[in-house]
């Protein structure tokens, strides 16, 4: 009985734990329905549809356009925030936050721009109610090849089937494919953040002008934020110019014409004339053009700079070279790097390591600072602690015994180090933050139409706890983060299940940025970017006409304010203009030239803000202090928007008066610099003779280590000469050729021992003998001079041999080429 008894309580031990499990399986597993049901939006009382990109595809490392279709299945109006968690390069999660209104039964869409990281390849996209609960979620895989860089082209076409046989083409050794995308102006975007996942756009037998005014907006700030626009030829180049014409085409407009046109003896397999081909062309005369790819008439492909992009023409429509590419792909990947520049397909060859990540140590280094007024005097604490150790040990000991009352010396203590506290808490008020505080630095571009502020800034916090900071809401917002292979060899896995650290909330009023989980001091870097009213900042106007290796003209300052330490800069030659007032004008007749080196701008950098005046480090200085700031600014300018060459003249200099207008509060301390930058025209031609440098295409590399963009060579290991083909130009009958070595500032300059420059032996390949001639080394060499190194296409090959050794560096900055000539 005893053990039936038994068994029956065992039996219902069993049968309560068995019920404990099943409800407590039901309580768990509830919330996971519902998380499916919201994932599925199929339970859920707003509905939501997401799309991506150019037909759902995308490139890490770049703006991308998300797409939300929200419907509100309520009978009520519905209120909250739209929310998309991703990566940033560093593989720090991020949240954006945008604000949603949706009428009862209603339907709306909303396009954003979402950054995206180097291994973003999965958003999670949410809308959670006026309490923070979330409604509806889905999980968006974005269609990123991970085993080839891809080079995304925007094709504008009235017959984009002619243009196919460019997509999906290997070129640079198979590491990129190019992958088409077609235009119309039904699906061309009004944004230029819209194109930001495009390398070139390319407009051929289209007009352009069926754009609206802010479409081709956009395709204009496509272009001046560094994207290529490649516009075909033919009988209709007029059109598919578009509103481009007037600014870029040089009179008169000639028609085009049937034209027999060499695309190059290389590809001739049997016979010369494999490589000619018959096509309508035109002679496009474009202002302040350099030619890529020279004809016997006229260029057969020109271009011309637009701040960091470019816009290049072609002489004959781009479908009539199909068949020629798709028997010869070599002169498929030879015309499409000339197009978009060689230094810019080995960046698109290498953007896990070369992309905005990038710029993060450059950043870093530029507003990871602050005010050296805010250092400590540590001669003046060091006499405190001092006078306060004598006090409390001999000092209020003998006195207190010389009078007798020795027994109060604790509390003569006690008061010392209370008095002193004091002194020191004082002394640190100037060295201590109370909340969030800001560097930053701010480049202003007065070219152009419209005027266009970046600003770079560093926010940080003295605590360990979560903060808030407002910006103005007309700034766009990207952060500056690292790669991840920086700290990791493979990038972590996403699963949208993270706690994201940094929340950029955008509101109708202001942007917030949230930061939490931070340590105190932590840098954050942001990229701010606006376009202002030109009327309000008309910039610096004038006229540069260069030549024979001189300079002239008139410089006018038209801003309201005084700028500091200006200079004028052209592809490797500067001209320092000193402080302009208001209204000041500058002839630059009688200004010395500057030959500064490419491979070292924080050389000219010191020179222009007086940094190289400075002996020694002096932190105390508050002129030295200045200049150096200056320094580095001018150098990450230099270096990241003047980094090749570039046909018009630029003036840089500092505003002192400018201050921040990217907080929405004051209430913050901020301390930063503003550069001012403005392009002006610049004429090379005078009497049909024209001077300009031969850099203007780069030089073809035969053999050796040489980088046309720092115009340096390599001398260390393995040693060998540098053989390097010059174009000078085949519209030119060549008259000079000089070659230009770096001004005595910079050579021999103990400030600089990384900069060293060619020593040794120059020697020209003579097409007479088909060997390579010592030659005289002299700054200038005529025509006669040249004629036997001189080949049909005004070509002119160069080998140095370095001689010179330097235990500081391997790298040696060659002369720069400049070539007069009578145009043809």
């Amino acid at each position: 009985m005893k053990e039936y008894i038994t068994r029956g309580k065992r039996g219902y031990g069993l049968f309560f734990a068995l019920l404990a499990l099943i409800i407590l399986a039901g309580v768990l597993l509830h919330p996971l329905r519902t998380l499916a049901a919201a994932q599925a939006g199929k339970e859920s009382s707003v509905g939501m549809e997401v799309t991506y990109g150019f037909d759902d595809t995308a490139k890490g490392n770049r703006y991308l356009q998300i797409k939300v279709q929200m419907e509100n299945r309520r009978e009520s109006d519905f209120t909250g925030k739209l929310e998309i968690l991703t990566t940033e390069s560093s593989m720090e999660v991020y949240r954006y936050d945008y604000p949603v209104s949706l009428a009862a039964l209603g339907q709306d869409e909303k396009i954003v721009y979402l950054p995206l990281g180097i291994k973003t390849d999965q958003i999670f996209v949410s809308i959670t109610d006026e309490s923070g609960s979330e409604v509806i979620r889905k999980r968006l895989k974005l269609n990123i090849s991970g085993d080839v860089a891809e080079t995304f082209v925007g094709v504008f076409s009235d017959r984009p089937e002619e243009l196919q046989f460019m997509d999906e083409v290997g070129i640079h050794y198979g590491s990129i494919k190019i992958k088409q995308v077609f235009l119309d102006k039904d699906s061309a975007p009004e944004d230029a953040l819209g194109y930001d996942q495009l390398d070139m756009i390319l407009v051929s037998d289209y007009d352009l002008n069926q754009l609206s005014e802010n479409q081709h907006q956009a395709v204009s700030r496509f272009v001046d934020n560094g994207g290529t626009l490649l516009i075909g030829g033919g009988a209709r180049y007029k059109e598919a110019m578009g509103r481009f014409a007037s600014e870029l085409l040089e009179p008169p407009l000639e028609e085009a014409v049937m034209q027999e046109i060499n695309l190059g003896a290389e590809y001739s397999q049997n016979a010369p004339q494999d490589a000619v081909m018959e096509m309508v062309c035109a002679n496009i005369g474009l202002k302040n053009g350099a030619t890529l790819m020279p004809g016997d008439a006229f260029p057969l492909l020109s271009y011309v700079h637009r701040k960091e992009g470019r816009i290049v023409v072609a002489a004959f429509e781009l479908k009539d070279i199909r068949g020629f590419c798709e028997t010869h792909p070599a002169f498929m990947e030879k015309f499409y790097t000339m197009a978009m520049g060689e230094v810019k397909t080995n960046e698109l060859a290498q953007m896990e390591y070369s992309g905005f990540a990038s710029l993060y140590f450059a950043v870093q280094g530029l507003i990871n600072t602050g005010d050296a007024g805010r250092l400590p005097n540590i001669i003046l604490y060091t006499i405190i602690i001092l006078v306060y150790l004598m006090l409390i040990g001999p000092g209020i000991y003998l006195y207190l015994k010389k009078r007798s009352i020795h027994r109060y010396y604790m509390g003569g203590v006690t008061a010392c180090a209370l008095i002193f506290t004091g002194i020191i808490y004082i002394m640190g008020m100037k060295t201590r933050f109370r909340e969030p505080f800001f560097t930053y630095a701010t480049i202003l571009d007065v070219s152009g139409s419209q005027a266009e502020e970046d600003t770079y800034i560093n926010v940080r916090s003295p605590y360990n706890k979560p903060y808030t900071v407002k910006l103005n809401p007309e700034y766009t917002v990207r952060p500056v983060t690292k790669g991840y292979y920086y700290d990791s060899f493979t990038a972590a896995r996403f699963t949208g299940e993270e706690d994201y650290k940094t929340n950029i909330c955008y509101l109708p009023d202001r942007t917030e940025i949230k930061i939490r989980d931070t340590v105190a001091f932590t840098p954050k870097l942001f990229m701010l970017q606006k376009q202002l009213n030109k009327r309000q900042n008309p910039g610096i106007d004038g006229k540069v006409i260069s030549y024979g290796g001189k300079l002239e003209g008139t410089l006018t300052n038209r801003l309201d304010h005084r700028l500091e330490d200006a200079v004028l800069l052209l592809y490797g030659r500067a001209v320092l203009l000193g402080d302009l007032e208001p209204g000041q004008e500058v002839k630059l007749d009688d200004l010395e030239i500057l030959n500064y080196p490419l491979n070292y701008t924080y050389a000219l950098a010191q020179r222009v803000t007086g940094g190289d005046q400075y002996e020694k480090t002096d932190i105390d200085d508050e002129d030295y202090m200045r200049s150096q700031e200056r320094s580095r600014l001018l150098s990450f300018y230099l270096d990241s928007n003047l980094n090749e060459y570039t046909p018009e003249a630029t003036i840089v200099a500092f505003n002192p008066e400018k201050k921040e207008e990217f907080l929405e509060e004051d209430d913050f301390v901020t301390e930063g610099l503003t550069i001012v930058t403005s392009k002006v025209e610049l004429v090379r031609e005078r009497n049909g003779i024209i001077y300009r440098t031969a850099m203007e295409q780069d030089p073809k590399v035969i053999s050796g280590n040489y980088q046309a963009r720092y115009n340096s060579m390599y001398t260390g290991e393995p040693a060998e000469p540098a053989i390097i083909e010059y174009s000078l130009g085949n519209d030119l009958e060549i008259m000079q050729v000089d070659f230009m070595p770096l001004s005595p500032v910079f050579i021999n300059n103990p400030r600089y021992p990384y900069l060293n420059l060619f020593t040794g032996k120059m020697y020209f390949y003579n097409y007479d003998t088909g060997r390579n001639d010592l030659i005289e080394e002299k700054q200038s060499y005529t025509a006669d001079e040249l004629k036997p190194y001189l080949s049909p296409a005004n070509t002119l090959t160069v080998k140095y041999v370095s001689e010179g050794t330097n235990e500081y560096g391997w790298d040696r900055q060659l002369p720069m080429l400049y070539v007069t000539g009578r145009e043809k």
